[in-house]
């Protein structure tokens, strides 16, 4: 063999085995991380952020290092000091932010639909089980461009507060109360007078009697000092407060299936432990409103149910109004 010919195959040989290996170090190569910028609709310092959705996203970032390392990583930015919660959801739609926990009532214009998970009479792993996560998800994927991953939480029912004694739900009727959208239907049904006003005027309009009372969730009145204008604690808790976890729809595709099943995996854990201390809370709560000088009135069991009916019908009937496509099977997924 000629000094010619044996350099010709050497150099063949190098460039098969050079082509060769090309896949291998492909398929070694590890892509670009996923970094996701998540973004709440209240402070860092609202109880629901701090105790719930900090942790969610604590331990999701463990779960997916250990699991998954390189591949994503959860970066909370903050809540309405980088962009205002009305603007959210836009910007989780066109990708600014990636990840949004929130209310879904901030974005019932947008998605009327979504906004009839507070009518959830179930757990969060319960409307998972029984078919509603998978109609959110094609709700928010639809409106918002994004992913419905599920709700955190969210145990917290509505509780109306009065500064007049009553008996029953009948007494409700006349009476003013500060509203938003959430109950509007409710106090329409009851036949209260409906005020609205800002959460920040509430206190004033308590303390000169401009309202009667007003209606808020359940453990976060002691933040705005309310129960020092306020006599009574009325009825059953209402409807839920719900808080989603959406991800921007673009950003949830480039996530590998078992990054996007250990975020699912993460929440589904983190709902039921929320839940249980979303129940604590509770009973922490009313012992605190008594200590403040709050009394309790609770309606007879037929007084009770008539109530609730009143709240769940009237909003229910609002939403076939809103929403024809969804309400009818959600309202049976989501009713007990």
């Amino acid at each position: 063999m000629n000094r010619k010919r044996f350099y010709s195959i050497s150099l063949v040989l190098v460039l098969l085995l050079t082509m060769s290996s090309l896949p291998i170090l492909a398929g070694t190569a590890h892509a670009k991380k996923v970094t996701i910028k998540a973004i709440s609709a209240w402070p860092t310092n609202e109880v629901s952020v701090a105790d719930d959705y900090l942790v969610f996203i604590k331990k999701a970032n463990e779960q997916l290092q250990a699991k998954h390392p390189g591949e994503a990583e959860i970066v909370y930015i903050g809540g309405p000091e980088v962009i205002p919660t009305r603007n959210q959801p836009e910007s989780l739609r066109q990708g600014v932010v990636h990840m949004y926990f929130g209310s879904d009532a901030y974005y019932a214009g947008i998605a009327p639909a979504a906004n009839s998970s507070r009518l959830s009479q179930l757990y969060a792993w319960e409307e998972e089980e029984r078919g509603a996560d998978a109609i959110f998800n094609e709700i928010h994927q639809k409106k918002l461009n994004s992913y419905y991953l599920g709700r955190l939480a969210s145990e917290f029912g509505f509780q109306l507060y009065l500064n007049k004694p009553v008996k029953t739900p009948e007494d409700i009727k006349g009476l003013r109360i500060r509203v938003s959208p959430i109950y509007l239907e409710f106090m329409n049904a009851i036949g209260a007078a409906p005020v609205d006003t800002s959460p920040g005027d509430i206190y004033q309009a308590l303390e000169r009697g401009v309202v009667d009372g007003f209606i808020w969730p359940f453990y976060t009145i002691r933040t705005w000092g309310w129960q020092e204008v306020s006599k009574y604690v009325v009825g059953p808790q209402f409807y839920k407060v719900c808080h989603p976890i959406i991800i921007n729809m673009d950003v949830w595709n480039q996530l590998s299936k078992p990054v996007q099943q250990t975020l699912h995996d993460v929440l589904r854990q983190e709902a039921r432990l929320a839940a249980e201390r979303d129940a604590k809370k509770v009973a922490e709560e009313k012992e605190l409103l008594q200590k403040a000088g709050m009394q309790f009135i609770t309606f007879s069991d037929a007084d009770t149910k008539r109530y609730l009916d009143m709240a769940y019908d009237s909003a229910w009937e609002g939403m076939m109004k809103k929403a024809p496509d969804y309400a009818p099977k959600l309202r049976k997924i989501l009713t007990r």
